[in-house]
């Protein structure tokens, strides 16, 4: 009996100690400030420097200096709802979007932020965000909203990437990380709902919609090569995109559109596009990936999955799916065969050697598995 007593104290003291350490700013507008917040649910993290940022629900935004192994949470958050994606251009300066079509910015290392945009009678969220520079960036989200700023975001005016009467939702916006590529000065991309992938070769002024006859949702892109993009879908299916030029011997068996702008300063311009479908060999949906530095795309998905795709050299797809089956929102790159995942319960790190090793041991213990396809 005195055991149980004593065991029941500690569980209390633990308890009330874990309580008293947070602080849930109850009708404050506040994010809570809490020494579980990196055990939440995690929607996207960026990497700048030695720099991880991430964000998720709750208002909850952290970051690392030390590859994910410890987190700082922000002090100083004006929100309480869902926060969906974060684009930084530099360790100082983040902004990141949000439930409500909400846009903070924090210009002093991620410490504390202040709400640039709102707009609450939207009922929507902004579901990704992407900044060119200091000055220039877009927001786009759901039924097809989409936002641009050339003031660091201290104004935010309406774009139309799609005039499509479904009001597609736009689920993400990227540009090329290779910023020693010509492409990387001034295109844009954005993908969504409906299979559209949507191209901007002015900074995201005008746009042009692209139907890449794919029947699903898109929920990420790549930049993987000068004029090739990577689309992330449903079911572990992936679009390889091509542009060809007018000398191109384009492949006999490829898929290809003619989309052409319709207005503004490209009015006129055409580009054909060519689409090669692949699959990661499983029906995990994918969800973010990271160029690592020999080239390959590495792949976060939901129900454990994490993929990697060598397009030039070994042509195949290595899958690996986790033990714990814990979708996973976002990849980060940290060197060598390590990456951290972020999404359901926080962080995790990964290797795909362990992952290999697991699924081949003698131990049936382990529930990892991995496979490999061979793109030919």
């Amino acid at each position: 009996m005195l055991r149980i007593l004593s065991i029941l104290f500690t569980f209390l003291f633990l308890n009330v100690s874990s309580v008293s350490s947070s602080n849930f700013n109850y009708g404050s507008g506040y994010a809570a400030k809490s020494v579980l917040a990196s055990q939440s649910l995690i929607n996207a993290m960026d990497k700048i420097d030695n720099r991880i940022y991430a964000v998720g629900e709750h208002g909850i935004i952290l970051y690392s200096d030390d590859f994910g192994d410890s987190w700082t949470q922000a002090e100083s958050v004006p929100y309480t709802s869902t926060l969906t994606d974060i684009s930084c251009s530099s360790k100082q300066s983040c902004w990141v979007t949000g439930h409500d079509a909400t846009i903070l910015h924090s210009n002093d290392y991620g410490k504390t932020w202040i709400k640039q945009y709102e707009d609450v009678d939207w009922d929507a969220p902004l579901l990704s965000i992407h900044m060119l520079d200091d000055k220039e960036g877009i927001a786009i989200g759901a039924f097809a909203l989409s936002l641009r700023t050339e003031d660091g975001g201290q104004t935010w005016g309406y774009l139309f990437l799609d005039d499509d009467e479904f009001q597609p939702h736009l689920n993400f916006t990227y540009a090329d990380a290779q910023i020693w590529r010509k492409s990387a000065r001034n295109e844009v991309y954005a993908v969504g709902e409906l299979g559209k992938y949507y191209i901007s070769d002015d900074r995201g002024l005008n746009w042009l919609a692209v139907d890449t006859f794919y029947d699903g949702s898109y929920w990420a892109g790549i930049k993987v090569d000068d004029g090739k993009s990577l689309l992330l879908g449903m079911s572990g299916n992936l679009t390889l995109i091509t542009q060809y030029g007018q000398d191109d011997k384009i492949p006999n068996d490829a898929i290809t559109t003619l989309a052409c702008y319709e207005s503004g300063y490209f009015s006129g311009e055409c580009k054909t596009l060519g689409f090669k479908r692949l699959n990661i060999g499983s029906k995990n949906s994918l969800t973010n990936a990271v160029t690592l530095d020999d080239g390959r795309i590495a792949m976060s998905g939901n129900g454990g999955a994490i993929a990697i795709i060598d397009l030039y050299r070994k042509k195949n797809i290595e899958t690996c799916v986790r033990s714990d089956r814990l979708s996973n929102t976002s990849v980060v790159y940290l060197g060598s065969d390590e990456f951290l995942l972020a999404g359901e319960k926080g962080f995790r790190k990964h290797s795909m050697s362990e992952c290999y090793n697991n699924y081949s041991s003698e131990d049936t213990s382990s529930q990892d598995s991995y496979f490999k396809l061979d793109l030919g």
